[in-house]
């Protein structure tokens, strides 16, 4: 079982909002320890994906600011484990007390993309999409956010999926057609796995053609200017 974690989720510097995110098996109790609801019920008996206005405390369990919170139950969460979000206002000292009255309630640091990696672990994200968290985060330009925005949303994949269910298929009858001989089963042909097999490697080739332009949206392309000095 994972350990629970939390981290604050904006940048590190003055700002009208500040989260706290939390994920793992302690992540409702720890937020319902240093989160006061104004409506006099424990955080953990509001509710889920509801945002609950109140007053977060810090170390030493003083109000240190009114804030927001919420919670989701896994699975029906980003990382697929029990979560939990505090918004407060953006002061990084607001954030440093909140964060440090998490971990008084044994919760650990998050590492760099942890959120991201334990979605992906509990099967909430696939690969290209925990990929693509990343590039949507470093993105820069319209294009590459669009890019990148697509890529989560599972369009990539959803082409490789269809291109391995295919090929799978095809394998599973073959199998059957030699496992079940005397069985009521479509004969097998050559054909038949030929025209299967180049139907997958054009899907696969269309796919690689994609790949340098998707590095000129994302990176950029590199250029050089040249000419003589001052000429405009």
């Amino acid at each position: 079982m994972f350990d629970t974690i939390a981290a604050i989720a904006t940048p590190p510097f003055p700002g009208a909002i500040g989260i706290l995110r939390l994920s793992g098996p302690r992540a409702i109790a720890a937020a319902s320890a240093v989160f006061r609801p104004a409506c006099g019920r424990p955080l953990e008996c509001c509710g889920v994906h509801k945002l609950v206005y109140g007053t977060l405390l810090g170390p030493d369990g003083s109000p240190i600011d009114q804030a927001l919170a919420t919670v989701s139950s896994g699975p029906h969460s980003y990382t697929g484990e029990d979560t939990a979000e505090l918004q407060c206002h953006g002061s990084p000292m607001v954030l440093t007390l909140g964060l440090e009255a998490l971990f008084a309630q044994h919760v650990r640091q998050a590492e760099a993309g942890e959120f991201t990696r334990r979605a992906f672990l509990n099967g909430r994200l696939d690969l290209t999409q925990a990929e693509a968290v990343a590039d949507l985060i470093d993105a820069e330009t319209p294009a590459a956010v669009h890019q990148a925005a697509n890529q989560l949303s599972g369009s990539l994949s959803r082409r490789i999926g269809e291109i391995y269910t295919g090929l799978t298929d095809l394998l599973a009858h073959f199998h059957a057609v030699l496992d079940y001989p005397d069985e009521d089963i479509d004969p097998f042909r050559a054909d038949t796995i030929r025209i299967a097999l180049d139907r997958a490697k054009a899907e696969l080739e269309s796919l690689l053609s994609t790949y340098e332009r998707g590095r000129y949206v994302f990176n950029g392309v590199p250029c050089v200017l040249i000419g003589r000095p001052n000429a405009g």
